[in-house]
């Protein structure tokens, strides 16, 4: 059993989502905010209803409903129109194969209409509560939060059946390094997954002799003289006897109280490093025969040899299953594959490798990883031919705004030759913000034929940015003719007597004079095309 597919409605990032899965392995990578961890939640909570590890019936709240949607919705009602109220739609379309486990599940009860097995949950208004809302919505006194006492959760599969996990014939497990714990007690998270590997009967063990040494507390003399010397308060404080003990209730349980080592130190005490790793390993291992691995970020706190070693361990302990791995590692993405890869973009967006022309997949299938995230991840990117053209735009960006691009989430990228339209591709599906930096050549008719899909208002996210005059084919002698020769002799160090000779000079040298022309801590001017570049 796989996820062929997931659709997301109106659940927290997402208004309107829809993501193909591969059977075996994918990488979700994106910037802050685009929806990563919510992608892992929705299909973790379609699969088992459970969000946070609370039954969701239980753990509504109005946050967890997209924001534009509800945002919207109060807008209208507002303003005297219809409009029909948010809902949350999950749908997860799956595939047997040759398995009959999964047919009990089948129908077309799903928004397509296709007639496949699968599951989905939908948090809706509940009908018995429809005035009471309607009111809620038009009174002008309440907040624009949803009432989410007034909704009720269904879990069903296509075939319109309710489902329960425990009658499910697989199960997703998230596996998240970065959960947050309080300074007191033990880790609660390690001692869940170690419980998750332990037999029944060993876990009975560790019950019974944790019950026996809390009873045994009460025995020692210490205790006994505390506990003698607090009976003499009784009167003082309370009418009752106070004294000191372990809890026995049902709450306290061994993984409250006992936490695991690692070579006689606490494991909350080694490595953050080493507590990511082992977290992971035990999680995989205590997942048992979970169809579908969620895993959140497994760079956390490593090394690039760790990281090594830890994504061998996933690959080769979940081969026979589905896995969605989220992460900001170029390392990781070099590692299991850009085959594998899924882009999601601020605007909501996605692209997979499928989604790009044959010529610029195997591109990036040679060359994966540390670009194509560097373009993913950033505000804005700017393209560049060369190291010196890289250097001489940030010296621009650092002249017209105080400080570097980067400061701004605008990474700038020396890419070669045919490069650019292998980024634009991609720059093009997901709707990035892309500016061109390039040479005119002494050709600007052959310029323009290069990138004609991509200029004009159709392709308003991506700027072919160059000079028209085509006497002046390069950076270099742009250069000289925004500023002067004794201007560049004062920054090149040099005393050349004519514009041939410095261009000469600087066309050998490209590197190290754009290098000078970045540490120059005077006012320079630069070509209008570069001010078109960095423009916000």
């Amino acid at each position: 059993m796989h996820i062929k597919k997931i659709k997301i409605e109106g659940f927290k990032t997402f208004r309107w989502f829809e993501l193909p899965l591969n059977k075996h392995l994918n990488i979700i990578v994106g910037d802050n905010e685009t929806g990563k961890t919510t992608l892992l939640e929705a299909i973790n909570l379609v699969l088992s209803s459970q969000l946070d590890g609370r039954n969701i019936q239980y753990d509504l709240n109005p946050y967890i409903f997209n924001s534009g949607m509800v945002k919207s919705y109060f807008t209208a009602i507002k303003n005297g129109e219809h409009a029909s109220p948010p809902y949350i739609l999950i749908e997860a379309y799956l595939d047997d194969g040759e398995s009959s486990d999964l047919t009990r599940l089948k129908g077309t009860n799903n928004s397509e209409g296709e007639n496949c097995p699968g599951l989905y949950l939908k948090v809706e208004l509940n009908e018995d509560f429809t005035e009471d809302f309607s009111k809620y919505s038009k009174a002008s006194e309440n907040p624009d939060i949803l009432p989410t006492e007034y909704y009720t959760t269904v879990w069903r599969s296509f075939a319109d059946n309710s489902v329960a996990t425990r009658n499910l014939p697989f199960r997703a497990t998230i596996i998240d390094t970065s959960l947050s714990r309080g300074h007191l007690g033990p880790n609660k998270y390690i001692s869940r997954i170690i419980s998750d590997v332990l037999e029944d009967d060993q876990r009975f063990w560790l019950s019974t002799a944790y019950r026996k040494l809390k009873h045994s507390f009460m025995g020692e003399e210490g205790i006994k003289k505390i506990n003698a010397h607090l009976a003499e308060k009784k009167g003082d404080v309370t009418a009752k006897t106070l004294t000191v003990a372990m809890d026995m209730s049902a709450r306290s349980t061994w993984d409250s109280g006992i936490t695991a080592h690692l070579d006689d130190i606490p494991f909350d005490s080694v490595g953050k490093g080493e507590q990511c790793r082992v977290q992971i390993k035990l999680a995989i291992e205590a997942a048992g025969d979970s169809n579908v691995l969620l895993i959140e970020e497994p760079e956390n706190h490593l090394s690039h040899s760790n990281m090594y070693k830890l994504i061998e361990e996933i690959a080769q302990r979940g081969a026979n299953r589905q896995i969605v791995l989220t992460t900001h590692s170029n390392f990781v993405l070099n590692k299991l594959g850009i085959d594998n890869l899924k882009l999601l973009s601020p605007s909501g967006d996605t692209m997979i490798m499928t989604d790009l022309s044959p010529d610029t997949k195997e591109y990036f299938m040679k060359l994966p990883g540390h670009d194509t995230l560097r373009l993913i991840l950033s505000k804005r990117t700017i393209l560049v031919e060369g190291p010196s053209d890289e250097l001489i735009v940030q010296k621009a960006y650092k002249v017209q705004y105080g400080k570097l691009p980067l400061e701004d989430c605008i990474d700038v990228i020396s890419v070669q030759g045919l490069s650019f339209k292998r980024f634009l591709e991609i720059g093009k599906l997901l709707k990035l913000d892309i500016r061109v930096v390039t040479d005119n050549d002494g050709n600007v008719d052959a310029l323009r034929k290069k990138y004609k899909d991509y200029l004009g208002e159709k392709v308003g996210n991506i700027n072919i940015c160059f000079s028209d005059d085509e006497k002046y084919k390069t950076l270099e002698p742009q250069l000289l003719k925004a500023n002067s020769l004794e201007t560049l002799n004062a920054v090149l160090g040099t005393d050349f007597a004519s514009d041939e000779d410095l261009l000469i000079h600087m066309g050998k040298n490209k590197t190290e004079s754009a290098l000078k022309v970045f540490e120059f801590d005077q006012d320079l001017e630069f070509p209008d095309y570069i001010y078109d570049a960095i423009r916000k």
